[in-house]
């Protein structure tokens, strides 16, 4: 596995914190290659709505991707 050097300023007492979400953001990263959880397929059905999944699934697409 590689290693990357971040410098950033922060303000004061912030450090831990960012330290925190930083290795967080890293770990979420490397638990990315196993893919989602629940996928749309799963709540599609849970919540009523007059849409169909595909017009949905259009607004989640637009949403995310612009």
């Amino acid at each position: 596995m590689g290693e990357i050097t971040l410098r950033v300023r922060v303000p004061d007492g912030m450090e831990r914190l960012f330290e925190r979400e930083i290795k967080a953001l890293v770990k979420s990263f490397e638990g990315g290659k196993k893919g989602p959880r629940v996928t749309l397929d799963d709540v599609f059905g849970i919540v009523r709505s007059e849409k169909s999944a595909k017009e949905l699934r259009l607004e989640a697409y637009e949403e995310l991707f612009g």
